[in-house]
């Protein structure tokens, strides 16, 4: 609030990766009758596999970079879900998201170090787009806020060339969401 008070911008940017920061930032330019409008820009991802772009990406070396898209899948099939008006509810959402997480660690855990990248869920979330606070049901009208964060975990047994990723590839904790949009706004797309 001090450095908008101290810049008073028109308008300011924040990226959707972070959208609990932006809730709360909407929420107190909205409360305190702030004259800036809050623009939230999408998150930019891999145009290979879906990752979110990330400062930390550089940490994960090759074979946990590999892996670390299983957060992301895990939100999409959730997604999906809705989308095709399959489900609103809070378990059949969350059930299939950690699902392909669970999937994704089984097969990982079958590996051999030397090829495994393990990962642990930290959280999947649903909630409530303007409050974050967790749903049972997702509002057709408001839409919600799928979210989580993964671990990855160090390389068990590096190859000796190997890119475990910069500074020798310490855990790598990773978010990301996905906006799940009223359904109104589905059928325009």
């Amino acid at each position: 609030m001090k450095l908008f008070n101290i810049v008073q911008p028109t308008r300011v940017y924040f990226g959707q990766k972070d959208v609990q920061q932006t809730a709360v930032i909407r929420r107190m330019v909205t409360d305190l009758m702030v004259p800036t409008e809050v623009v939230v820009c999408p998150t930019e991802r891999d145009p290979k596999d879906g990752l979110a772009l990330s400062s930390r990406n550089v940490y994960l070396g090759t074979r946990r970079r590999e892996i670390a898209t299983v957060l992301y899948r895990s939100l999409s099939a959730a997604e999906a879900l809705y989308r095709n008006g399959e489900s609103y509810d809070r378990e059949t959402l969350l059930g299939a998201a950690r699902r392909v997480a669970e999937e994704v660690r089984a097969t990982q855990d079958e590996l051999p170090e030397e090829k495994r990248a393990l990962f642990e869920v930290d959280y999947i979330s649903l909630a409530d787009p303007e409050t974050m606070m967790e749903v049972d049901q997702v509002d057709t009208e408001k839409g919600a806020v799928l979210s989580g964060a993964i671990k990855m975990l160090p390389v068990e047994k590096p190859a000796e060339d190997e890119d475990v990723g910069f500074g020798g590839g310490p855990a790598v904790r990773l978010i990301d969401n996905i906006i799940l949009k009223p359904k109104t706004e589905y059928s325009k797309e």
